[in-house]
């Protein structure tokens, strides 16, 4: 205790002494509750939010891994947030042989990064997954060789901004997708074991198809490579 506060303390009456030293003690007891309920309000933040801080942070993990197609391996490969191979199938791709999709017609497989844009059960070939093709890089290429008009090219940029199917009417060519085989034959399966039958998506048999919709969601992004 300080001098000048013990001087007067001296200088009380004794009831008054006493008033002092229990109002004294009262405002130590609430100083040393208000710090107690600070740090339980706290400990119940950390409590309340980590929960939510780790929820989020599996989320992201979940949704982290993409699809990598390497057209000369005729491989498609589903690969994890930290780069492990998940799954792999075997597959074909388009008939038009190895190098970039450049217009319609080509029966190539396009080369670049691209994202799954929507799904469609009662397809032809079993189940199609359609990828937003053609991206920014396949419109910037079109446009400097004028095999797409201004007009086309802001359009195919829109619809990609919005994550939207850009438009698949151009001279860029379009319907670029994952699907099946179709009905299944001995004949059907011994061509899409060896050959790349496409006209410029990739194929899988049809019950890998299926497997694969596990790992799909509109978003994941699709990588190609030749």
């Amino acid at each position: 205790m300080k001098t000048t506060n013990l001087r007067i303390f001296c200088t009380l009456t004794p009831q008054r002494f006493w008033e002092v030293a229990r109002l004294t003690t009262r405002q130590n007891v609430v100083k040393q509750n208000i710090s107690i309920l600070i740090l339980i309000l706290a400990f119940l933040n950390v409590i309340v939010t980590a929960p939510i801080l780790f929820s989020l942070t599996v989320s992201a993990e979940e949704i982290s891994h993409h699809i990598l197609i390497s057209k000369s391996k005729r491989q498609l490969s589903v690969i994890s947030g930290t780069g492990a191979i998940i799954k792999t199938y075997s597959i074909a791709s388009g008939r038009g042989g190895p190098g970039d999709k450049y217009r319609l017609g080509d029966q190539k497989t396009p080369i670049g990064v691209y994202k799954v844009v929507g799904f469609k059960s009662n397809s032809d070939f079993f189940y199609f997954i359609r990828l937003n093709y053609p991206n920014e890089n396949d419109a910037r290429r079109g446009f400097r060789d004028r095999l797409i008009n201004r007009i086309q090219y802001d359009a195919i940029l829109e619809a990609l901004d919005n994550d939207l199917t850009p438009p698949q009417d151009t001279r860029l060519g379009g319907a670029i997708g994952i699907h099946g085989i179709g009905e299944e034959s001995e004949s059907k399966i011994s061509m899409h074991n060896s050959l790349d039958w496409t006209q410029g998506c990739i194929a899988l048999r049809n019950h890998e198809v299926e497997d694969l919709l596990a790992f799909l969601s509109v978003g994941i992004h699709v990588v190609i490579k030749d």
